[in-house]
């Protein structure tokens, strides 16, 4: 038997995919083991859960509790790391006598290197911000009963706060750190600013932290989110203030990273802001350019957002209007900043998303308000453009393409397919607040040619089996604002940055819009993140609306009829588009002329 399997990288895990060659089940398997070589030495990544409540993993043989799907991820492994996959089928006549099926196992992926530098010039970084998740509530559990989740991720050194922060936060702290022992400068233009290893990071710098410092929201009765912190800072680094008014948000999160001679070397972006609940409680991303070219034009927009003060010249505006683009690692980035004049950072951003062929994925805070479809489309949120493409009748109607994704909040029309309905189930689902997480699955399901798999509340609120209670409060969950298009075809799309993807953004609001086009890896790695955060939040919810059911599923099956229904239909497609269908047979995914930033590996090799 052969197995094709695809090992997906972004640097804060690995994302592991595979089929049976022949694409049909195998007689007597109870599952998968994931065989792993981390650095030279072997073991085996165990299940979720077990055949039974409160089965204990055998150390010895973790293969035990296996795998009852076809994807998987390890959250084990560090930058750094070397690491190497084999997928087992676990086999036997009951889950009391289960054997390691090695004449059926996968051939050993090649080695890969974990590392969020995607290819030369370009790194991606995540953190693991989503609080709704098992891991959370049993590590809350160990610290004790009266553990409280703002102290935790406020206190550096917290064991939780680095967790939940990932790479996000180590990245920017050794960014700034390298910044400082070579003598250069930055420029930084933040929206919020509250971090306890944030703030003395930039304060070190001293005058070389060139800090333009928005007012945030709008919190009364100053309205400056920033107030202390901007006193405090006031005479250690150098400060401008840009207060806008009411109806605007100076909404960037950017830094230009400049050498000792002052000339701009690297540019960070994405969606967080540098405070606690940033990096920490929200899902977030960073994306790193180390290009001359591209700090040089967001230093540009830095000295536009200065001089313009608190205002909002017109000519910001036209400047703005007119993106760069550039050539980088065979792909291209275009940069686009907001407010523009007529919101063409969006027309370029539509016209990539109507010609998606195979996928697109997403993750969003607030994309804005539905317009009806007789508006002019200029005024549409990317959210709309994206579900149109499944809407029969529509100019880009394609009921094929794989849709998932996550958005922070409800919106009528959009997240919901009969708003006033929809908010009085939810509200007889959890009447103690409303969904905070709303999650879109693509297919052809009648009679919507959208899905909405899921829009109840995204946390188990109590024991459920092995599955503890989870903390999920109030405020943001989703502060991503990503989309990514046909990660595994020819023409891969990144769309990131700090803009809220919708037409408030481009016309009222400071933000800005990396669109990277034709770099492969970078797509795996957003695509990965993204539906880490989709499972996580499909899972919590399923259990949430079915647990009184006596069907619902809570363990392993001890059988082997569990494999039929993921190699049929919708749920063998979506495999499919995981492994790259539309790529070559056993072609790797991940741009392997760059040997430091592969981010995809295969293995299709016949047992012995």
């Amino acid at each position: 038997m052969s197995m094709d399997v695809k090992v997906y990288d972004n640097g804060d895990h690995t994302c592991l995919v595979w089929l049976p060659a022949i694409r049909k089940p195998i007689p007597g398997c109870r599952g998968f083991a994931v065989r792993r070589l981390l650095n030279g030495k072997e073991t085996y990544l165990p299940g979720g859960v077990g055949f039974v409540d409160g089965q204990k993993i055998d150390p010895a043989a973790p293969w035990k509790i296996p795998v009852q799907r076809y994807m998987w991820w390890d959250y084990k492994v560090s930058p750094g790391d070397v690491v190497q996959y084999s997928i087992v089928p676990v086999t036997g006549p009951d889950k009391d006598h289960l054997q390691l099926s090695a004449a059926d196992a996968s051939a050993l992926t090649d080695a890969m290197t974990i590392s969020g530098q995607t290819t030369p010039h370009v790194a991606a970084y995540f953190n693991k911000g989503i609080v709704a998740a098992r891991w959370v509530a049993e590590d809350l559990k160990q610290v004790g009963p009266d553990a409280k989740l703002p102290n935790l991720i406020s206190k550096p050194g917290s064991t939780l706060r680095n967790a939940l922060s990932g790479l996000l936060r180590s990245q920017l702290l050794a960014l700034l750190e390298e910044v400082r022992k070579s003598g250069g400068e930055i420029y930084a233009a933040l929206y919020e600013l509250n971090d306890p290893e944030l703030i003395p990071a930039l304060t070190a710098l001293g005058k070389k932290c060139h800090l333009l410092l928005a007012n945030g929201a709008f919190k009364p009765p100053d309205n400056d989110e920033n107030k202390k912190v901007r006193q405090d800072l006031s005479d250690k680094v150098d400060l401008s203030s840009r207060m806008v008014t009411s109806g605007h948000f100076a909404h960037n999160k950017f830094v230009v990273f400049c050498d000792a001679q002052g000339k701009p070397q690297r540019v960070l972006t994405g969606s967080t802001n540098w405070t606690m609940t940033g990096l920490c409680t929200q899902a977030n991303n960073g994306i790193v350019v180390d290009d001359a070219e591209v700090a040089a034009n967001l230093l540009d927009e830095w000295n536009l957002l200065k001089k313009a003060g608190n205002d909002y010249p017109p000519s910001l505006a036209q400047t703005n209007s007119q993106a760069k683009t550039f050539d980088i690692d065979g792909g291209r980035i275009t940069q686009w900043f907001a407010p523009t004049s007529g919101a063409q950072d969006l027309d370029h951003a539509r016209k990539l998303i109507n010609a998606a062929e195979q996928g697109i994925l997403f993750l969003f805070f607030n994309p804005g308000q539905f317009v009806p479809p007789d508006q002019p489309p200029t005024k549409w949120t990317l959210l709309q453009n994206i579900l149109f493409r499944q809407k029969e009748g529509s100019p880009d109607y394609n009921p094929n393409l794989y849709i998932r994704g996550v958005v922070n909040q409800e919106i009528a029309n959009l997240t919901t397919e009969s708003a006033p309905a929809d908010a009085q189930a939810h509200a007889m689902l959890d009447p103690t607040a409303p969904p905070p997480v709303t999650l879109f699955s693509g297919g052809k399901q009648a009679p919507t040619p959208v899905r909405y798999e899921s829009m109840v509340p995204a946390n188990i609120k109590e024991q459920f089996h092995d599955w503890p209670a989870q903390v999920l409060g109030q405020g943001v969950h989703i502060h991503s604002k990503v989309i990514v298009l046909d990660p595994f075809g020819p023409k891969p799309v990144v769309m990131t940055g700090s803009h809220n993807l919708g037409f408030k953004a481009s016309s009222k609001n400071d933000d800005n819009l990396m669109i990277v086009e034709g770099n492969a890896p970078l797509a795996a790695a957003y695509a990965v993140n993204i539906i880490a955060i989709y499972q996580n939040y499909r899972w919590n919810s399923y259990v949430d609306a079915h647990r009184q059911d006596p069907r619902v599923w809570h363990g392993l099956r001890d059988n082997d009829a569990w494999q039929t229904g993921y190699l049929q239909g919708d749920q063998l497609a979506e495999i499919e588009f995981w492994l790259g269908k539309a790529a070559p047979a056993g072609a790797s995914l991940s741009a392997g002329e760059f040997s430091s930033g592969a981010t995809a590996h295969t293995a299709s090799a016949a047992a012995g």
